[in-house]
């Protein structure tokens, strides 16, 4: 568990720091990758800078790129520190990030091989499908960036012939087209499309830049627009050369949405600096900022958001070193940090590399309980020239506090009788110290519990 805390923000642009406990109570091991003794994995498969998908229940899934002796690619799907691959591409395939949803399911896009589109991967049965193959009724050739909904609805970009892309959803084979570039019809105001994000609601979130066909270059003015089912959109954010009184001059390529049509993005702040910003598209919340001196860097690596409003992202702190940051505009602290200690099925390691690559890889997912999934480099705690792979992890920062017994939220007399209940029924609950028997030790280990109190 990482030893840094939390970072209040008192006001929007100009930050100060305070430091208190922070909120993370466990980081899990998921998967461990290494050319031998791999965990949970075959050895010599790794996800290299792939991103982990999280659900609810804290299940991840994630794309393995690079397997030795083998032109495949496969998919790991797990939870609670146990997991397994659930499928396997044909030879020479190409695949790309996955979405899970809440009931387990997997999506994802796969190309150069049959089947070509998007593939559909229950994660508890391993059972695969097609979701949405080429061609009708918009022409998609090519898919990427798939986001994945409880009801099983995908959303992507769409290349389209290779003269443009789309944004489209598909609801068991209905498709809509959100919208597309000038390229493929030469009235849309949009030059790019870039990656999107959609939330439950079957709304698409992305930067966009205006012009005609091929007027792409940086000049452009850019946007972030919400785009509904049936094409229409609305503007959340504009850069300097979309409207000159804008407080960003640029966006980073990619943003997320949440199911109540907040939009988080990073961008470079008009007063200098970069910002993590969450917004309604009428009040925007900077959630982080290379203005606060406790982050140095805001690194290019898209933000995830939940439907509580909490915004996770990698950036570098005030002394250099890179980490997995959540906020809320209110508070914001530190997941995991380079050089923290965390538990493997070695031992205990530190998130660290042998040389100068970066500690972390990929991006991170959080779920709506505010759990982080990522992946970093491991070696021993003292030793950072032995490599141990890298891990999969979940930072779980819903939890549950031990001394309340009733689970009411408050620490009161009654979880004592509620302890004591559970002590005279014999349940495993009662065993607090865990030494397998129930005796007065366990009556002085929910003392103490009850004394440290609850986060």
């Amino acid at each position: 568990m990482s030893l840094y805390g939390k970072v209040f923000l008192p006001t929007v642009m100009a930050l100060t720091s305070l430091v208190q406990a922070q909120s993370v109570c466990d980081i899990q091991l998921q998967c461990r990758a290494n050319f031998t003794g791999a965990f949970n994995l075959p050895d010599a498969a790794f996800f290299t800078n792939n991103t982990p998908s999280i659900n609810d229940a804290g299940d991840v899934a994630i794309y393995i790129s690079t397997i030795a002796g083998t032109d495949a690619k496969m998919v790991w799907y797990g939870g609670d520190g146990a997991g397994q691959i659930v499928y396997t591409s044909p030879d020479g395939a190409s695949l790309s990030d996955v979405s899970l949803n809440n009931s387990g399911f997997i999506a994802f896009p796969q190309s150069f091989a049959s089947p070509t589109g998007v593939i559909g991967v229950d994660g508890p049965t391993s059972v695969a499908s097609t979701l949405v193959l080429p061609g009708a009724p918009f022409g998609a050739t090519s898919f990427s960036s798939v986001r994945l909904d409880d009801l099983g609805r995908v959303g992507f970009r769409a290349s389209i012939a290779s003269i443009g892309n789309a944004y489209i959803t598909s609801d068991n084979g209905s498709q809509a087209q959100h919208a597309v570039e000038a390229g493929v019809n030469p009235a849309s105001p949009y030059s790019f499309l870039f990656t999107p994000a959609m939330n439950e609601n079957r709304q698409i979130a992305a930067k966009v830049r205006l012009g005609a066909a091929g007027q792409t270059g940086n000049s452009q003015p850019d946007q972030v627009l919400i785009f509904n089912e049936d094409g229409s959109s609305v503007l959340i954010a504009e850069d300097t050369d979309s409207n000159p009184g804008s407080d960003y001059t640029s966006f980073d390529n990619t943003v997320a949405v949440n199911d109540v049509g907040h939009v988080a993005f990073i961008a470079n702040l008009a007063a200098g600096g970069r910002a993590v910003v969450l917004t309604d598209g009428t009040t925007d919340t900077i959630i982080a900022s290379t203005n606060d001196p406790d982050i140095s860097d805001i690194e290019f690596f898209h933000p995830v958001m939940n439907n509580i409003g909490e915004v996770a992202f990698r950036a570098k702190d005030g002394t250099g070193l890179r980490a997995v940051w959540v906020g809320d505009g209110t508070t914001l602290e530190v997941v995991a940090r380079e050089h923290d200690l965390v538990e493997t099925d070695l031992g205990t390691a530190r998130i660290d590399q042998h040389d100068s690559n970066p500690v972390f890889g990929g991006n991170v997912s959080i779920n709506d309980n505010g759990d982080i999934a990522f992946h970093c480099g491991l070696t021993p705690p003292d030793n950072n020239q032995i490599e141990w792979g890298s891990g999969v992890f979940v930072a779980t920062r819903s939890c549950a506090c031990y001394a309340d017994c009733d689970t009411n939220g408050t620490l009161n007399v009654f979880d004592y009788i509620c302890f004591g209940n559970a002590y005279a029924m014999n349940e495993p609950y009662a065993d607090c110290d865990g030494s397998g028997s129930l005796n007065v030790f366990d009556y002085i280990c929910f003392g103490n519990a009850f004394a440290t109190g609850c986060p």
